[in-house]
């Protein structure tokens, strides 16, 4: 045997196996091709066979056997036995190092020697796998027919084949590892939000495709801020990871269960109705209750609130059954906490905000504008945008019937969105056809406010817009930002941080519902307003000489801060009459014209497919 000409046959076989490591190939593909080009490489070689898993745990069983003597490894198996554990494949996964035996003499061969002696077996060579202590791991089994082989060879070209086979689980493992930062949340070891959006799109497409139901429960940890400010976020860090296990066997097999986002975990329960997904989230919420963790020889617990929603029966995407569970989530913690509500309670709530939805998908969500006059003069000074949802019959519905539902699932910033961007149009319409510049209202709520991007592109529209019509920078704009002093409760510098760049821009600002019972007069020491609308049913009962005296001392306070007032819910000239009396400025009313629907013609939708 010519030993060099042999050595760069084995070499050339190496180069093969680590062609397919640099292909990307698996761990099992890089110790086959091995095999493969072991066998291929020389005629001595009779043998190769491989095994990848994990060896303390199972058998080791031949997996890929190939060589002229293939049929000798057919029903191999090496267990746990004394013997098997002093032969070359146990030894050389216990010890991580190439095994060599001669089979004709190692007494360590054991109840194999006979066997293989049939075969024509001189020489064998165990190169292992991975380290130990790790998975999987495995082996590739050599077996030569020339007596001496791998030592006159040299073993070091096969231990080779061995330590590109371990790149390749190390690149598998690593590959795995990136995956899992991906897709695994490091605190609780649950799916991240990432994976749990993946989830809920394959289980959504399987569900229509069988016309199955799913379920979706959204859990919250009860005062979980508390928690934090009083034990440490460490302690928080530690309780959540414990809630996810939590969680994680109190779910079915096949249920998917993830955080969502701070204190917040979804679980996805394919093939669930919502009785039996209220069910499982009475067991979670029980189970969370009862569980506690020891801290400082103290034993802290929390509990959880959750809400259930329900395809297709809460809704027919998982857009809106995520705003559904997050719905009944919010009801659960605002009438107790640590309880479960679903959403078929509502489900009258939940399907119009299907309903607002849709229209918003379709360009159905448009503004109807009520004009606003000059009280002593009879002159229209201005309009509001009012929202009005156009039904699939092609019929307007008042904001009145659908606001409530909107506000219960927090898709007011986009109703609001949709309003103010047709009314910038419309104006930018009014001034091209050279129409008499009016001031516009529209609402502002808190909710918008929270979402920075769709401020940005309202403020992005307006300045275009303004641009477009020649408006200088300076100069005062048409848009009045109206907001409910409700919405002021709270922050007042985020507030006045989030209108800045529309009152820096030229466009004023108007409080609405002024006298509705949360009035604070700080408000006007801290706002820059320009206009107070004042409340409505104020406005109603005006006859009534108390209410009178009410109205007359906003009025004074208005003038005295140089404000402009706007009375609201005029319905009669009698109203009329008494506030003008009293100096109220302006005012908007069914007395003075009802809201009327207007389609700027740089919006998608068609005016002609409205019915009036």
């Amino acid at each position: 045997m010519d030993t060099t000409q042999e050595r760069l046959l084995i070499y050339q076989a190496l180069l093969v196996a680590t062609a397919s490591l640099s292909a990307g190939g698996t761990p099992y593909d890089v110790l086959k091709a091995a095999c493969d080009g072991l066998v291929a490489s020389s005629r001595a070689i009779c043998l190769a066979w491989m095994y990848l898993g994990d060896p303390d745990s199972e058998d080791v069983r031949p997996q890929y056997v190939v060589g002229r003597s293939a049929e000798y490894a057919h029903g191999l198996v090496i267990d746990h036995s004394e013997e098997a554990k002093r032969g070359p494949g146990r030894r050389s996964l216990a010890s991580g190092e190439p095994v060599l035996v001669h089979v004709a003499s190692d007494p360590t061969f054991g109840r194999w020697r006979a066997e293989a002696l049939r075969w024509g077996f001189q020489d064998g060579l165990t190169l292992p796998v991975g380290q130990p202590g790790t998975l999987p791991r495995g082996m590739i089994v050599i077996f030569a027919d020339t007596l001496d082989y791998f030592q006159r060879v040299g073993v070091e070209p096969f231990i080779a084949f061995g330590q590109i086979a371990g790149v390749a689980l190390d690149q598998a493992k690593l590959k795995v590892s990136l995956q899992q930062a991906a897709t695994i949340d490091p605190t609780s070891g649950l799916f991240n939000r990432r994976a749990l959006l993946d989830c809920i799109g394959r289980t959504h497409a399987q569900a229509e495709r069988s016309g199955n139901p799913y379920s979706f429960l959204l859990l919250d940890l009860d005062r979980f801020k508390l928690l934090n400010d009083n034990y440490g976020h460490a302690l928080g860090d530690e309780m959540l990871g414990h809630v996810g296990q939590v969680l994680g066997h109190s779910l079915r097999a096949g249920d998917v269960v993830g955080r969502w986002g701070g204190e917040e975990f979804l679980a996805i329960l394919p093939d669930t109705s919502q009785p039996d997904a209220v069910g499982i989230a009475e067991r979670v919420r029980a189970q969370v209750e009862c569980f506690t963790i020891e801290f400082n020889r103290e034993r802290v617990s929390t509990t959880a609130s959750l809400g259930v929603a329900s395809f297709p029966r809460d809704g027919d995407t998982p857009e809106f059954l995520l705003k559904a569970a997050d719905a009944a989530l919010y009801e659960a913690k605002k009438t107790g906490r640590n309880r479960v509500v679903a959403v078929g309670a509502k489900h009258e709530v939940y399907s119009l905000a299907a309903k607002i939805g849709s229209a918003l998908a379709a360009h159905r969500l448009v503004a109807a504008y009520q004009p606003i006059v000059d009280l002593k003069t009879g002159r229209v000074m201005g309009d509001e945008a009012l929202a009005r949802l156009i039904d699939e019959d092609g019929h307007p519905v008042e904001a009145i019937h659908f606001i409530a539902a909107a506000a219960e699932l927090q898709m007011t910033h986009l109703i609001d969105f949709e309003v103010i961007t047709r009314t910038i149009r419309h104006c930018s319409d009014r001034m091209a056809r050279g129409s008499e510049g009016i001031a516009h209202f529209v609402n502002v709520s808190g909710d918008l406010l929270l979402h920075q991007e769709l401020v940005e592109a309202l403020f992005a529209e307006a300045q275009s817009a303004c641009n477009a019509c020649g408006l200088e920078m300076w100069a005062v704009k048409p848009l009045v930002l109206e907001i409910t002093e409700r919405q002021l409760l709270g922050d007042m510098a985020a507030v006045k941080a989030k209108l800045a760049p529309f009152l820096d821009f030229g466009m004023r600002l108007a409080v609405d519902d002024f006298g509705s019972g949360y009035s604070s007069f700080q408000y006007l020491a801290d706002l820059p307003v320009s206009f107070l609308k004042i409340e409505g049913d104020l406005i109603a009962r005006v006859r009534d000489p108390r209410v009178r005296k009410i109205v007359g001392r906003i009025q004074d306070i208005a003038r005295d801060l140089d404000l402009t007032t706007v009375a609201e819910f005029v319905e009669d000239g009698e109203t009329a009459e008494i506030l003008q009396a009293l100096g109220v400025d302006w005012a908007q009313g069914y007395f003075f014209g009802r809201p009327q629907l207007v389609i700027p013609s740089a919006a998608s939708a068609s005016p002609e497919s409205f019915r009036a």
